[in-house]
């Protein structure tokens, strides 16, 4: 029912299906916006009433309207750049290492010598040969300049003689802690760096060699990054910071009113510049900031990633089944740092995929004792977790931060490393709901493609795509998957005026051109046609306007 409201509402939508949040089966016709926050829900013909003549009238012409979307776990700066400036070979999509060598050997023709050379995105999984290019293909490709490539997630690189040489990297080198420099027959250097093992050519490390953008390169990047967040219906990400010009950049465009995303930032404080001591030093807590660019805490990572055999797991991998992964921090610091971020009232989110992994994750926030601004948060946690580990992660009161677009983007890498059996257990968003541990869901991007709307589809019916479907049962509904992307975060990090369409809440929405809830409708074919952000499209608006 429309509510009495003084002065005029800004803007009303009328004769479309609004829904206050995926589980509202009350669908009503019109809602009214007034100062950047929903005033007015109800029929078209109240809503009409309530219009003054200054009033923006736009008339949804049947379609549905739902809370935007908010992207939980992001890299988002990282991602926007490497779009914008490197080698993407999710969009470029390599079929074989030659694919990857021939986009190297074009790059370097255009670049002047001694340019360094970035990619990013890499996966095992997209290559016929099933592992990356070495020194010597890349050196044949680009014998003046130094390379780089990035595998997804930016956990293992593929470099060149040049680039190892700048960064000191000899058959010489040990492999440091967390981390694995794999090597020919004679001891000598691949070129294929694991975890930590990338030194310095991680660009993490303080004292990296590899080449930052400029300032003004990723001032565009990120601006060019919104508009694509935008045209996707995401208007608020989580991201999780390693570097201090990922943060300030983002800061910057807040201060210059450019920033057209909520952002909430996780600072990383392993393998990074960022301690806790650092941040504290800062004033930097749990809360400060304004609605637009806030602090909620810090991350963690244990393990390494799902693919390239760094997860770290019990039962070892097909192709090596002596090899347990990766653990990228030991246990004590690992306890300590928990309990450290704990007491000084920080959300912490514990990036951990593989079950030995999740078991000492596990095993830290126990010893910290109950979240003192929480919850805290477990990510990933889908290789080998079985319903024991999952009821611990209920008992602890964690958060299960999830990401269903892994299952189509990995699909090809599992199936190398993993036996059938256990690729159908990855992921058991079933089991965790059934035990009412909170799910909420994201892309990871760039280790995961950007888009709810197919991860979504990914959660409700586990298709990894070309016929193929991983541990259908494990499927979620899609309002569950839906809740996962809109109600479940807001809920979960204190941003209570975002996720839902009520009165008073920040008037974050996105139209559709069909309902998505209805079960009839046909998600890989939902069409998204505009997004607000407070009240104010920022896409979209030529396609609702009057």
């Amino acid at each position: 029912m429309a509510s009495d409201v003084s002065p005029a509402l800004d803007t009303v939508l009328l004769d479309g299906l609004i829904r206050r949040s995926p589980s509202d089966e009350r669908a009503l016709e019109a809602i009214g916006v007034r100062d950047g926050r929903v005033a007015a829900r109800g029929s078209t013909s109240e809503l009409r009433r309530l219009a003054a003549p200054s009033t923006r009238v736009v008339d949804l012409r049947g379609r549905a309207v739902l809370p935007a979307f908010i992207d939980s776990h992001t890299h988002f700066h990282r991602g926007a750049v490497l779009r914008h400036l490197h080698l993407d070979f999710e969009t470029l999509r390599p079929r074989s290492v030659e694919d990857v060598v021939g986009q190297v050997r074009r790059r370097a023709a255009a670049l002047a010598t001694g340019t360094w050379i970035q990619g990013d995105s890499l996966s095992l999984g997209q290559l016929a040969e099933r592992r990356l290019p070495n020194r010597r293909e890349l050196d044949a490709a680009a014998p003046d300049h130094p390379v780089v490539l990035r595998g997804i997630g930016k956990h293992v690189v593929a470099a060149n003689s040049a680039a190892l040489a700048a960064a000191g990297i000899t058959r010489d080198t040990a492999d440091p802690a967390g981390g694995r420099i794999e090597r020919d027959a004679d001891g000598i250097p691949t070129g294929i760096l694991h975890e930590r093992a990338k030194l310095r050519l991680d660009q993490s490390a303080a004292d990296t060699v590899v080449p930052a953008a400029s300032r003004n390169e990723r001032m565009l990047a990120l601006k060019e990054g919104v508009k694509e967040l935008h045209r996707l219906g995401i208007t608020t990400i989580h991201e999780m910071v390693r570097l201090p010009e990922e943060a300030g950049d983002l800061a910057a465009l807040h201060a210059q009113g450019e920033l057209d995303v909520r952002v909430r930032l996780f600072y990383r404080i392993n393998e990074t510049v960022f301690s806790l001591d650092w941040l504290e030093k800062l004033g930097i807590r749990r809360g400060l900031g304004d609605d637009r660019f806030r602090i909620l805490g810090v991350k963690i990572s244990v393990d390494g990633w799902c693919i390239f055999r760094n997860a770290a797991v019990y039962e070892g991998y097909l192709d090596a089944p002596d090899e347990g992964g990766i653990l990228r921090i030991e246990p004590a610091e690992l306890c300590a740092l928990v309990r450290s971020a704990n007491a000084r009232g920080l959300a912490i989110a514990v990036h951990a995929v593989g079950a030995k992994a999740v078991d000492l994750a596990l095993d830290a926030f126990e010893a910290a004792g109950p979240a003192i601004a929480g919850p805290h948060r477990m990510e990933h946690a889908h290789l080998d977790v079985d319903r024991g580990r999952l009821e611990r992660i209920r008992a602890l009161g964690l958060v299960l931060s999830a990401q269903p677009g892994f299952l189509r983007a990995y699909r090809a890498d599992w199936d190398a490393a993993l036996p059938r059996a256990r690729i159908d257990r990855i992921m058991p968003l079933a089991v965790a709901h059934s035990l009412g541990i909170p799910l909420i869901l994201n892309s990871d991007f760039p280790a995961g493609p950007l888009g709810p709307v197919a991860a979504i589809h990914a959660a409700e019916t586990r298709d990894a795509g070309e016929g193929r479907f991983i541990g259908r049962d494990q499927a979620i509904s899609r309002e569950v998957a839906w809740s996962g992307f809109t109600t479940e975060p807001a809920r979960r990090s204190g941003d209570y005026g975002l996720g839902a369409l009520e009165v008073g809440r920040r008037a974050d929405l996105v139209v559709f051109d069909e309902d998505p809830l209805d079960a009839r409708t046909d998600l890989s074919r939902l069409a998204i046609v505009a997004t607000m952000v407070d009240g104010r499209f920022v896409h979209g608006e030529e396609e609702v306007a009057v």
